[in-house]
């Protein structure tokens, strides 16, 4: 019965791709050092809450012939902003405050490329992070490398799913817009679903199943 529950309480969950930029690679890779770099995104259907997010990172040790581990204590952090901060040369910034932040987690050893995946129930609130706007900055910043360590972020564009605009945030001390010779476009997904969701029918008639079982026993053992 409790196996049951389980799986009522999770058949009503179902999520849409809302931003899809895995698809097609540049075969460009961008290392933003110690800075936070944000990418602004524009977020396709009516789903805002957000279940799984991904992007995909490299990293590099040329200290290490093997290339298994870093020189330094190497983590990231990943945050989430609204565009509504005060404008740059025109353009929203992202917001001052940011609507969802990872905190600092390591990164593991060098790799050619690998991806970093965030779910719901896990890295965010079970049921999925609302995300308050269709118009959003999704930023990155690493720390902790040593002289011979790099770290960073593929460059995949156009999106399949959504729409990435081809420049790129980066806070130094302030939001600031940047462009280069390709679209900065960072490699990553989004899904979501279109509301919280709630137990199924199911779910719901075995809990009030396991509400009479525990009555039932408290009332034996009153006898």
């Amino acid at each position: 019965m409790v196996c049951a529950l389980c799986i009522g309480l999770t058949l009503s969950v179902q999520a849409d791709s809302i931003f899809d930029n895995s698809v097609n690679d540049l075969l460009t890779r961008f290392d933003p050092g110690t800075q936070e770099v944000g990418d602004e995104i524009l977020l396709d259907g009516t789903a805002r809450y957000l279940t799984n997010f991904s992007f995909e990172f490299w990293g590099t040790n040329t200290a290490s012939p093997s290339n298994t581990s870093f020189a330094g204590d190497v983590q990231a952090r990943v945050r989430f902003y609204e565009n509504t901060g005060a404008p740059f040369n025109g353009y929203a910034t992202p917001a001052s405050t940011p609507f969802f932040d990872s905190g600092w987690f390591d990164v593991g050893a060098p790799t050619s490329r690998s991806t970093l995946n965030f779910f719901e129930g896990s890295d965010f609130p079970a049921g999925g992070l609302l995300i308050p706007s269709s118009d959003i900055t999704w930023s990155v910043q690493f720390e902790g490398m040593e002289a011979t360590d790099s770290v960073g972020v593929d460059i995949y564009s156009p999106p399949v799913v959504g729409h990435d605009y081809p420049d790129y945030w980066e806070n130094d001390g302030g939001w600031v817009l940047l462009t280069n010779t390709v679209p900065m476009d960072f490699a990553a997904k989004m899904d979501a679903s279109q509301t919280v969701p709630e137990p199924s029918a199911v779910a719901l008639s075995l809990l009030g199943g396991l509400g009479l079982l525990g009555l039932g026993y408290r009332l034996r053992r009153t006898r």
